[in-house]
Order: C-alpha cells, then structure tokens, then sequence
C-alpha cells in the first residue's frame, strides 16, 4: 500500500475513515473542505483569542490544541500501524 509522508498520515487516515458520501456529497471532498477549514482556523486563532493579549492563558484554546495533537499523533500512530487494506 501507499503511504505517505509522516507529516500527512493523520490526514491521509482520516480520509481513509470517512465514508463514501456525507450527506450527498463525497466523503473524500468533505474531508479535504474540514482540513482547509481547520487550517483557517488555526491561522486566526491569534486573533480569535484575546486573553492572549493580556497575558492569561486561554483554557478553550489550550485544551482545543491539546486534543488536535493527540487526534494527529493517534491517526499518525494508526496510519503505520495498521494493515492498509482496513
């Protein structure tokens, strides 16, 4: 099976995990739609968080950024780990 690169596998894994089609539309086009829309997010984040401008931590933002690395290293770990034909 292909693989690709280590920085990709939680995305390509979780395209994997997606079914075939989301409320009519493709479910591969859905998930390429939710990563350009979490990409956005995370470019604004800076702006979206004000207690960062006053030095106070931010516990939704914190906890946010906490459970996406987890969610990428789990899908990374899954991604190499599993047989590529499930």
């Amino acid at each position: 099976g292909i693989k690709p690169e280590w920085y990709f596998m939680f995305m390509f894994q979780t395209l994997k995990y997606l079914p075939g089609h989301i409320l009519g539309i493709e479910g591969e086009i859905v998930g390429i739609l939710g990563f350009g829309l979490g990409g956005v997010v995370l470019l604004l984040v800076p702006l979206l968080d004000r207690r960062a401008a006053r030095n106070q931590s931010s516990r939704l933002f914190t906890v946010a950024g906490c459970v996406l690395i987890l969610y990428m290293l789990l899908l990374t770990y899954l991604g190499y780990t599993l047989s590529p034909t499930k």
